[in-house]
């Protein structure tokens, strides 16, 4: 188990062929105060530093490093990973409990995939594997949202079922990671505006799934007409934002934050989180940076003492039915039933001394 106050160790992976990533690292550790937070780990391309360091003029302040074993508390470590498979790195890096987790700054896709795979131990608890499961969310200071498909064209992956896991593992994410005790969750339409026919996706997919979630005691709400959701304001009485496509998603990003924001990914047990733009260059600025790194640090403590009441749990102290196997702690007697028990015993006792009592008076034949 970590200690309550250990900085943790966050692993930073760029993309090697990525020269804004790298001036990323330059521009953001600029003021060394940042380093009093956490211990960052670059995983990178040594030449490309140097390149971007001769060219914006900025001199960098990197420790070079063989692995996070040998990294420095309150220095900016550097792992040249030139040439190499940086998913394997990382991934061997987790396996020895070296890092905590991971900012992934925009790369190929098929990069990050691979490393939202990696499997980061619990510090506090062993989750399920359903947690594995991890949804794509969108986060800004304001603003939330989720997505059940990536292809809009994908109407067929909009299911029911889609959207009921999809809801789960957001509200999940909501608790564990963001700190929203009871979070509201506010479900779009599929079109712009919703179709009242009984044959419309709002009716026959959507309102079930809704109807579904709020009888198990999820607060869910919806579903919403996605064309005026936000432009309308509807979103800041929600906690978080669950869409049916990737483009719905980010459409409110792109019109309200100019495309900044970050992307974490929900309800998995690796903590991934990449600072992304939303304007088709894959270029993210520097406040979005920084903004991934602080939403990793309150995210793994939030974490933390999310699973830290699971980790010993008292043993229950009654026994209930269907739970054969357990034993039982403490045999609790109920007082009503004993009383009642007693009293009908008495009642008994009394009953027979009165009869005894009425034969002992009455006279036999003989003595009369």
């Amino acid at each position: 188990m970590i200690e309550l106050n250990k900085k943790i160790r966050i692993a930073i992976v760029l993309d090697e062929n990525n020269a804004n990533a790298h001036d990323l690292i330059l521009e953001a550790f600029l003021e060394p105060e940042i380093l009093e937070m956490f211990t960052p780990v670059v995983y990178g391309s040594l030449h490309m530093l140097k390149q971007e360091s001769t060219r914006l003029q900025i001199r960098y302040n990197a420790q070079i490093v063989g692995n996070a074993s040998q990294a420095n508390p309150d220095a900016l470590n550097f792992v040249d990973v030139a040439c190499r498979n940086v998913v394997e790195v990382v991934k061997r890096e987790f396996e020895a409990d070296l890092l905590d987790a991971f900012v992934v700054v925009p790369m190929s896709r098929d990069v990050a995939n691979q490393l939202r795979n990696v499997v980061i131990p619990n510090p506090v608890v062993k989750r399920e594997v359903s947690d594995m499961k991890a949804i794509p969310l969108i986060c800004s200071d304001q603003l939330r949202v989720a997505y059940v498909v990536t292809n809009g064209n994908d109407v067929a992956g909009i299911t029911t079922d889609s959207i009921e896991t999809k809801a789960r593992v957001l509200h999940s994410t909501m608790r564990r990671d963001l700190r929203q005790d009871n979070p509201r969750v506010a479900i779009l339409s599929l079109n712009p505006e919703i179709k009242t026919d009984e044959d419309s996706v709002e009716i026959q997919v959507i309102a079930p799934a809704v109807s579904k979630l709020v009888n198990t005691g999820i607060p869910v709400f919806g579903p919403y007409a996605y064309a005026d959701f936000f432009e309308s304001g509807k979103h800041l009485d929600f906690d978080a934002v669950l869409a049916m496509t990737c483009e719905q998603a980010q459409a409110p990003f792109l019109s309200m934050y100019e495309g900044n924001a970050i992307a974490l990914a929900a309800g998995i047990a690796p903590l991934v989180i990449s600072p992304v733009k939303l304007d088709g260059d894959n270029n993210a600025t520097v406040d979005s940076f920084r903004e991934a790194i602080y939403t990793v640090i309150d995210v793994y403590r939030s974490r933390f003492y999310f699973d830290l009441p699971y980790a010993n749990p008292l043993p229950k102290m009654y026994h209930e039915r269907r739970e054969d196997g357990e034993k039982v702690r403490f045999a609790v007697k109920k007082r009503t039933g004993e009383e009642g028990e007693e009293k009908k015993e008495d009642k008994k006792e009394d009953k027979k001394e009165d009869k005894k009592e009425d034969n002992s008076q009455t006279p036999k034949e003989g003595e009369k």
